[in-house]
């Protein structure tokens, strides 16, 4: 049987964390080495919940706390930092939870395939979109942050370009999905068999209420993400992996400089939503220096 990690992503999931770990408790066996939950930045409850959970079940879990709440960072920080050692390496988000025995199906799925396939790529199995996204997955070999396992070979792989995901980067699906399938040469065509699946075998969530305040605020938050981020994929796929920034900063500033062009094909209230979103990313990052410099 395959060994693997499961590492969760998580920044202010207060509200979602118990489930999503008990989760990964529930379906997971004797074959997991260790469940990372990497707390990114988290100045909410997120910690101590997860802290109280592994103290009373779950001993094969690792609170990793970092100060800074960036996802590309903590990704970063499991493939470098980190550098555990499993067959198969899966990434969850921490507002998700799992089919039955989920993570050693895939992991068992990816082991058996060829060298060439190095990712199995988690089925959504709920939301409005399952259909498209699922078409995604099985057309196009694109993998989603929700839930997606790497061998160890990717991992190493990784680790000796170096590849690092630029902090501040938005659209971070999008990107791995094309490091893996051209393995991290950024090129036009995808290699073939670099991804399966499982058919049924993924992850669910709970769909956005239209009457939530909250929930309205995370799903136009997640628009002007993957629009901005496809406008930062522009730039990086300009630069060859050897250049890409530590941080997107400079390359925000260059979109802001360019926002009328790079923007326009972008419908009206989308735009909006993304210049609002990149005005409030300089503005975080000049105060950030401001206080550095004090």
């Amino acid at each position: 049987m395959a060994q693997y990690n499961v590492c969760m992503f998580a920044h202010n999931e207060q509200d979602n964390i118990k489930t999503s770990i008990m989760s990964v408790l529930e379906q997971t066996s004797e074959a997991l080495n260790t469940f990372y939950l990497i707390a990114n930045g988290c100045n909410d409850d997120t910690v101590a919940i997860a802290n109280q959970i592994k103290q009373q079940s779950f001993a094969k879990m690792q609170v990793v706390e970092l100060a800074i709440g960036d996802k590309c960072n903590a990704w970063n920080h499991y493939m470098h930092q980190l550098n555990p050692a499993a067959d198969v390496h899966f990434f969850v988000d921490a507002d998700v939870n799992f089919s039955d025995q989920c993570f050693d199906q895939m992991a068992n799925h990816l082991m058996a395939t060829g060298a060439q396939t190095v990712t199995i790529a988690g089925m959504p199995l709920s939301g409005r979109n399952r259909a498209f996204y699922e078409s995604l997955v099985k057309e196009r070999s694109c993998f989603f942050g929700n839930l997606y396992g790497l061998k160890h070979s990717a991992i190493e792989r990784i680790q000796s370009c170096p590849f690092r995901l630029p902090m501040g980067l938005n659209w971070i699906d999008s990107f791995l999905t094309k490091a893996i399938n051209t393995d991290l040469s950024f090129g036009v065509d995808n290699l073939p068999n670099r991804v399966t699946y499982l058919d049924g075998v993924g992850y669910r969530f709970e769909k956005l209420s239209p009457f939530s305040a909250n929930e309205i605020s995370i799903y136009i938050n997640r628009i002007a993400r993957y629009e901005l981020g496809k406008i930062q994929e522009k730039y990086l796929d300009a630069l060859p992996l050897e250049q890409w920034p530590a941080n997107m900063h400079v390359i925000n500033q260059q979109i802001d400089e360019n926002f009328a062009t790079d923007a326009s094909e972008i419908q009206f209230i989308k735009r909006w939503l993304v210049r609002k979103r990149l005005s409030k990313l300089l503005t975080k990052h000049r105060q950030a220096e401001l206080k550095a410099q004090s």
